[in-house]
């Protein structure tokens, strides 16, 4: 009999076990439903702790063995942890339930031990209420459905009950999900932008540099253009959930060792005088031929005419750039005068993804150096350690040359091979290949040059060479050589700590 009872304990503590669980996702899927992908999400507290808290070995590990799939894997353990973390809350209020022995106590501890939860981690009292009411509705719902009915004499039979309910309230819960999922999506801020000046089109400036880069770019299948195109573009950040940082709130001060302290708005910064320039952002953790590098067209203000008006002060060196979702890197206050503060790209306002309302871009530097979501410029006498050099990178200063092998196309009995290629502030002056592993090399097609009127030549190059193969295989190599006239280092090396070098090169099986 012992052991009877003790089995229809244990199946009990199971079915509660799984009923908090269904509660917990009826609580994430409310707190989707009501905050979409914003800061009032419960999940991306979560995912902050995740980024937090992670070692730097297992962050390097992470990166090299998942690359572009470790911002969904950070995002899956954080909601993972989410759901956990609830489910565990609403368990304690179902064993606080039965312990007491007081049917339905379980609702309101379950709904203040989740709101309770959410608005610490969230900071927002409303969006911890959206996922307080379903995790009490889960449990209320399989506490109406489980009771015991008063004039049926099969009381052996409650466990089966238990399951009955949980599992109709669990495949309710499941279609709810898909409910708040299409709520939440439409909650989340949107991704497509305005442009600059309103209207249906970039403004006449912007314009001239796309239309220029669209009529001088190549047409290589499986390859951008010279411009590439927002939605296109690479984003990689510290985060799972974008922060959610509105131009009406956003504000700059350039701090530390300066005579005047300056501080910024939206509206002081759209008011100066803006340039309007190509620049490529290369990702120091990519592998050598990954497509973790783009060009658009910025606009933006140089971080000159700031820093005449806050005075760097004699011992300034060094400039952490400092962002609002806690990244900061640093350069050299050399590196920060030839800056710009960014609020447009390709002729739109600056998307989420790439730091709206207001982000730093290095020209020439490695794409770590760019932040987004940027809120202080604060100058330093030394050195410091950025975000990622903490853990192990060191991706600060200029990029290495390199040339990529994106497209392939063969047209008849001729192979075209193409891509891009990238050499910082000196530009790209040639890009040779060759089809026999490196013995004999010959000079590619260029497409146009970046915008003549820019002080740097910092715009990514295409590509092309063509070739009538011979039977057997052919294995193309390329290599840069930039505007200085140094070659692509032909030595590889992997991304980390200062990012990748080597030639790039592919067989083509005929």
């Amino acid at each position: 009999m012992s052991t009877i009872l003790s089995r229809l304990t244990t199946t009990r503590i199971a079915w509660r076990a799984l009923t908090a669980a269904i509660a917990a996702v009826a609580a994430v899927t409310g707190s989707f439903a009501y905050a979409g992908l914003s800061d009032g999400f419960l999940v991306e507290p979560a995912s902050t702790f995740v980024v937090d808290a992670t070692p730097a070995i297992v962050v390097n590990a992470v990166l090299e063995t998942l690359g572009s799939l470790a911002a969904p894997a950070s995002f899956l353990l954080a909601l993972v942890l989410a759901v956990a973390v609830l489910t565990v809350l609403v368990l304690l209020a179902l064993e606080v339930e039965a312990y007491a022995d007081a049917q339905y106590l379980a609702v309101p501890l379950t709904a203040g031990a989740v709101w309770f939860a959410s608005a610490l981690a969230t900071g927002n009292p409303i969006a911890a209420t959206a996922a307080a009411v379903p995790a009490a509705a889960v449990v209320g719902v399989v506490s109406v459905a489980a009771a015991h009915d008063p004039l049926s004499v099969r009381r052996d039979r409650t466990v089966d009950r238990n399951r009955r309910a949980t599992l109709q309230t669990g495949f309710a819960t499941l279609s709810a999900t898909g409910i708040g999922y299409v709520v939440g999506r439409r909650r989340t801020p949107d991704s497509s932008v305005p442009y600059l000046d309103g209207g249906i089109s970039p403004p006449s400036e912007e314009q001239s540099l796309l239309t220029r880069a669209e009529n001088g770019a190549f047409d290589l299948p499986d390859a951008p253009g010279l411009v590439s195109r927002i939605g296109e573009f690479y984003t990689i950040d510290i985060n799972t959930i974008d922060p959610v940082l509105e131009r009406d709130d956003w504000e700059l001060s350039v701090t530390g060792l300066v005579d005047d302290e300056l501080t910024i708005d939206y509206e002081d910064l759209r008011d100066r005088d803006a340039d309007r320039f190509y620049s490529t952002l290369r990702c120091v953790g990519e592998d050598l031929n990954d497509r973790e590098m783009d060009t658009a067209v910025w606009t933006g203000v140089p971080v000159a005419d700031l820093l005449a008006e806050a005075t760097p002060a004699g011992e300034a060196g060094h400039v952490v750039a400092h962002a609002v979702d806690g990244f900061w890197n640093t350069i050299t206050l050399e590196e920060l005068e030839r800056s710009y503060l960014v609020y447009g790209m390709n002729g739109r306002v600056l998307p989420r993804e790439h730091g709206h309302p207001v982000r730093l871009i290095v020209p020439g530097n490695w794409g770590e150096v760019n932040v987004k979501w940027i809120t202080e410029l604060e100058l330093v006498a030394e050195d410091r350690d950025g975000y990622w050099e903490e853990r192990g990178w060191d991706g600060t200063g200029e990029v290495e040359a390199v040339a990529k092998i994106w497209s392939v196309d063969r047209d008849g009995g001729a192979v075209t091979v193409g891509g891009h290629a990238y050499g910082g502030l000196a530009g790209i002056d040639a890009v040779e290949v060759s089809i026999d592993g490196g013995e004999t090399w010959t000079e590619a097609d260029l497409s146009l040059e970046p915008d003549g009127e820019s002080e740097f030549r910092d715009a990514w190059r295409q590509w092309r060479h063509s070739f009538e193969p011979s039977e057997g295989s052919h294995d193309v190599v390329v290599r840069a050589i930039d505007g200085s006239g140094g070659r692509q280092i032909e030595e590889p090396s992997g991304s980390r700590p200062d990012g990748p070098t080597g030639w790039v090169s592919r067989t083509i099986e005929e």
